[in-house]
C-alpha cells in the first residue's frame, strides 16, 4: 500500500502530515522525495528511526515500490514541492494521495494548477488518481471554508477528507525532537494529536488497513 503527501505548492505541510501520519500508521518504509529532504534529517535524531530512503532516480524508485507492493509493505512519500518525473510516478503509483492545502487567499490557484496536474498524471500512466484533500495550517476557530469546498466540488481528481490539522504549536514542540504530536509526551493528548488520530482513521478505513 503507497501513500504519498503531495502538492506542486511549498509551504503547505506535506512533511508535517507525513511525520505525524507516520506515528500512528507506521509505515515499513518512508521515501524522502523533498528538496530539503526534512524528513531525512528529522530521522538522524530519532531514538527509533523509521526506514527511511532518498536520492532515488526514477528507475530505482520504481523497484522499491514494486517490491513493496509485492510484500505488501506499507509505504508513505513525502514528495517535494514540485512537479518533475519521479514525482509523477510516485504519486501515479500511489494508492492515496494526501494533497495538503492552506486556506490562503492564493490556495485555489494551487490546487487548480495541481488538479491539471493530476489529470496529465491520470494520462499519462493511463491510472485512476485518487486524492484526498487535507486541510492543514488552517485556522483552528474557522468552521466554513467555501472557496475550498468550491473548488473540490469541481475538482477532477480531488476530494476532500473530513478530517483536517489546524495550526497547532504542539507540531512544532513534537518537531524539535523529531517527533509527531502523537508520540511526544508533551503533546500526545493535545488537541493536535486528536486531529491526527482522526486524520489517520479516516485513511485506514478508506485504505481498509
Amino acid at each position: 500500500m503507497i501513500i504519498s503527501t503531495a502538492h506542486s505548492k511549498g509551504g503547505v505541510g506535506k512533511t508535517t502530515t507525513a511525520l505525524n501520519l507516520a506515528a500512528i500508521l507506521k509505515p515499513d518504509i518512508i521515501i524522502d522525495q523533498d528538496l530539503h529532504k526534512g524528513l531525512s534529517v528529522l530521522n538522524e535524531h530519532r531514538k527509533h528511526p523509521y526506514n527511511v530512503l532518498s536520492g532515488h532516480n526514477s528507475k530505482e524508485l520504481i523497484a522499491v515500490l514494486r517490491e513493496a507492493n509485492e510484500t505488501n509493505k506499507l509505504v508513505i512519500i513525502d514528495c517535494g514541492g514540485f512537479d518533475s518525473d519521479i514525482n509523477r510516478k510516485a504519486i501515479a503509483a500511489s494508492d492515496l494521495v494526501i494533497v495538503p492545502a492552506n486556506d490562503g487567499p492564493t490556495e485555489v490557484i494551487g490546487l487548480t494548477t495541481f488538479d491539471k496536474t493530476l489529470s496529465e498524471i491520470s494520462r499519462e500512466f493511463d491510472v485512476e488518481i485518487n486524492a484526498k484533500l487535507l486541510l492543514t495550517r488552517v485556522n483552528p476557530n474557522r468552521k466554513y471554508f467555501d472557496d475550498i469546498e468550491s473548488f473540490v466540488a469541481k475538482s477532477t481528481h480531488m476530494t476532500k477528507l473530513n478530517g483536517r490539522l489546524p495550526a497547532r504549536k504542539e507540531y512544532a514542540s513534537a518537531m524539535y525532537d523529531a517527533l509527531g504530536v502523537t508520540e511526544h509526551k508533551a503533546t500526545k493528548y493535545s488537541v493536535a494529536a486528536r486531529d491526527v488520530k482522526a486524520v489517520a482513521k479516516e485513511i485506514k478505513n478508506l485504505l481498509c488497513i
